[in-house]
């Protein structure tokens, strides 16, 4: 016959009681904080599955934030298109008003109106997100539209001597200078404009040069979009040149072109209101290019903004697609780790009493000798 010595009863009974402190401990903690465990290696057989959701919940996350700083920034780039076909709008709507053969228009206040609108333009090719510019491409740190030092250049000036209308033009540089004065004609005049480069332009070296790149969003582990609109591959340019143009044009009662002549003057049976019909012709021309110019631009922006509409339209849905897979891996992730308060409540009841019961069994060991035994 075998049996347990007062010590070995003792040294159980202690054990017990320290494993049923700790799962109470665990119990309280668990209910405080709504967690199984306070450390991942306590979730036992659930670690992989929830770290692998965790990871895919922290991935979609980031790509997620990727597709809102580009909705962002699409927003931003049809904002600023949606202002230039305004602005143009209103530029082209004046000149087909205004431009009607046989009668000079009020160039002066077109002029006026498109210089504004020139300015402005300008502006909002350079449109920023933060510091980053959004139609230059990959190249965000660089405006891509610069100075407009050379294409005013390029343009040059017509400046006839209005002290004597009999002497040859007081200045004639540059395109306009060679068309007022007769070096080249109407045609070759639009021809010359048409054909400023983009450098003198004014657009950025990245743009010019070819080496902008392009601007994409990551928005999943194997896909990503483009929504590259690059300032000088757009109807921006052609909107830019026009208004640069226009604006540069001299006084239109100087009847620049005049009958592709290098010698003629403006005398005064040139000039109105009874100017030679060649004369006007060529003005109109001009005019006319110019207005058809800036309504081709429009319809070009339309394309360019619906594109983006397209990507930005893509990339919600992609977004949406992603916010169902993170509730999916937080369901996992809550499965896996989050603590059934009620649950968790009724075994802490349990508990109590159980350790209740250990602690008195214990209080009656401790007081047990021969004595009392036998009394």
């Amino acid at each position: 016959m075998s049996s347990i010595s007062t010590l070995g009863q003792y040294l159980d009974q202690i054990s017990r009681l320290k494993t049923q402190q700790q799962n109470l401990g665990d119990l309280t903690a668990q209910i405080s904080s709504g967690l199984k465990s306070q450390t991942l290696s306590g979730l036992g057989g659930d670690i992989i599955k929830t770290s692998r959701a965790r990871v895919g919940v922290n991935n979609l996350d980031t790509y997620n934030n990727n597709i809102v700083n580009a909705d962002r920034r699409i927003k931003l780039m049809l904002n600023s298109i949606s202002q230039i076909k305004d602005q143009t709008d209103s530029i082209s709507d004046a000149l087909t008003v205004a431009v009607q053969q046989g009668d000079y228009p009020d160039l002066q206040s077109i002029q006026d109106l498109a210089r504004k609108t020139l300015d402005f333009v300008r502006n909002l090719v350079n449109e920023t997100d933060g510091e980053r510019y959004l139609f230059g491409g990959a190249d965000t740190t660089e405006p891509p539209l610069g100075s407009d030092g050379l294409f005013k250049s390029a343009l040059g000036e017509f400046v006839p001597d209005s002290s004597d209308l009999t002497m040859p033009p007081l200045v004639a540089s540059g395109m306009i200078g060679d068309w007022g004065d007769g070096t080249i004609t109407t045609d070759q005049f639009i021809a010359a404009y048409h054909g400023t480069s983009d450098t003198v332009l004014g657009f950025s070296n990245a743009l010019t040069t070819g080496t902008a790149g392009k601007t994409t969003v990551r928005v999943s582990n194997t896909s990503e979009f483009d929504y590259t609109s690059l300032a000088n591959k757009t109807s921006m340019k052609d909107i830019i040149n026009a208004l640069g143009v226009l604006v540069s044009l001299p006084p239109v009662e100087y009847a620049p072109g005049a009958l592709n002549d290098p010698t003629a003057t403006t005398i005064a049976g040139d000039t109105p209101p009874t100017p030679p019909r060649e004369k006007q012709e060529n003005v109109f021309a001009v005019l006319n290019d110019l207005q058809r110019t800036l309504s081709i631009a429009k319809d070009g922006l339309d394309t360019e903004g619906f594109k983006l509409s397209q990507v930005q339209a893509q990339i919600s849905k992609v977004k949406t697609s992603n916010t169902d897979q993170i509730n999916t891996f937080k369901n996992i992730i809550d499965e896996s780790e989050n603590v059934d308060i009620t649950e968790a409540s009724v075994k802490l009841t349990q508990l109590q009493t159980q350790l209740q019961a250990s602690f008195q069994v214990t209080a009656l060991m401790s007081q047990l000798t021969l004595a009392n035994f036998l009394s």
